[in-house]
């Protein structure tokens, strides 16, 4: 008997602190549903790459997330085209046959919005490791949040696919 009690109070503990306790997550929603869920780290970085419609060259933008909210860190890109900025930024040079453009530190928000397009090959990579092929001609947001301990497991417990 004694142990049904404390089973019963460990399973309460759990209940309560998944409820209450909450966390920062990222997330990549895909058409509303969420399609990809980590937890954030400080100064986590992620990446969206995608070859460039008119020149046929790979462009990347570098974000980081902070205080809750999505950074726009610097960007790179193979050739200047037609509205690109030549002093965006604190520091443009040319490197291993890139153009790049960082200290750009332009806040975005907690979300972003984009669409891939038919022919871009749209990538996302998280941290160092992960990527994504994202699919194409589709709506996307990457989005910091926090939301319940609860959810956030249940997201992942379903293989990073789900609607809640």
């Amino acid at each position: 008997m004694k142990i049904y009690y404390v089973f019963l109070i460990g399973v309460c503990t759990i209940f309560l602190f998944s409820v209450f306790y909450t966390v920062e997550a990222f997330t990549l929603s895909k058409e509303e549903k969420i399609d990809v869920v980590h937890l954030t780290n400080p100064e986590q970085e992620f990446r969206i790459r995608w070859e460039h419609s008119v020149e046929k060259e790979d462009w990347e933008e570098r974000f980081i997330v902070q205080d809750g909210g999505i950074t726009l860190t610097g960007t790179r890109f193979k050739t200047f085209g037609a509205g690109v900025p030549h002093n965006t930024g604190e520091d443009t040079y040319v490197r291993d046959g890139w153009v790049y453009m960082d200290g750009i530190h332009q806040p975005i928000g907690s979300s972003l919005a984009f669409r891939t397009g038919e022919t871009t090959e749209h990538r996302l990579s998280y941290g160092k490791d992960i990527t994504y092929q994202l699919d194409e001609k589709t709506a996307y947001q990457v989005s910091v949040n926090r939301m319940p301990a609860w959810k956030f497991i249940v997201l992942k417990w379903q293989g990073w696919k789900g609607e809640l």
